[in-house]
């Protein structure tokens, strides 16, 4: 009984402070270059929607893809992978058509983010270049979003 208490005490633990660690600050710059590959960062910036969302759960959870744009006049961005859910640092599920207006994300608080607000998202990055291919993959799976 006491080892049972003991690993399920250890696991609420870790999974708190997992969810409270900070990233390592990182400038929206260099988010996508060799460096920051596999780590666990935070990253400032516009959060979009370009074009339309993709939602799926490829990476082992269900989560729809939005773009994090540098500035209003940012015209690629990195997409930034948003966990499906109804609680803080999530988006609720987007059913068929959808205007921008209907898509409600969480920030950590639990409080509404807007498409086009500041935010400033924490996560694991990916970001690989094929040299072979000459094409980048770069994006971020997103643990927590401020303002």
């Amino acid at each position: 009984m006491k080892k049972t208490l003991l690993v399920t005490m250890t696991v609420i633990s870790l999974t708190f402070s997992a969810c409270n660690s900070k990233g390592e600050r990182v400038e929206y710059s260099s988010a996508c270059s060799d460096a920051s590959n596999k780590k666990y960062i935070e990253v400032e910036g516009l959060l979009k929607n370009k074009g339309g969302v993709l939602c799926s759960n490829t990476s082992g959870r269900m989560e729809c893809g939005f773009r994090l744009m540098k500035d209003g006049s940012d015209t690629e961005g990195f997409t930034a992978d948003i966990a499906v859910g109804s609680s803080a640092n999530t988006v609720e599920k987007i059913e068929g058509s959808f205007k921008p207006e209907d898509i409600k994300i969480r920030d950590n608080s639990g409080e509404f983010v807007k498409l086009g607000d500041k935010v400033r998202l924490t996560g694991t990055m990916t970001a690989v270049k094929d040299p072979v291919l000459a094409a980048s993959v770069c994006y971020l799976k997103v643990d927590r979003i401020e303002r």
